[in-house]
């Protein structure tokens, strides 16, 4: 099972709001109300986005984020890595070897 950190799922939770909007940006404080997301966490994973290029910051009176490229060119991984840094899979052995 795959366990997510917040800041990885807020991060989703962001992605997917604005793959919804793709016409339009969205700023942080409107995701932040829409999901009940503590504002200052969203700008950091937000940021986190802008960085890694899945999210594009527009400024201006009209500003806030959208997708750095098509929706479906976005893996959830691409996100998730975005966030949390790389993710690894290990095995697991129903032996006992620590």
């Amino acid at each position: 099972m795959l366990r997510l950190s917040k800041k990885s799922d807020y991060a989703l939770i962001s992605m997917k709001h604005l793959a919804l909007r793709q016409d339009a940006s969205s700023s942080a404080r409107e995701i932040s109300a829409s999901y009940d997301i503590p504002l200052e966490l969203l700008a950091k994973v937000l940021q986190r986005l802008v960085r890694a290029r899945l999210l594009v910051s527009v400024q201006g009176t009209r500003g806030g984020y959208r997708l750095g490229r098509q929706a479906a060119l976005i893996s959830v991984a691409d996100v998730i890595q975005a966030v949390d840094g790389p993710v690894t899979v290990t095995a697991c052995s129903t032996d006992d070897h620590n």
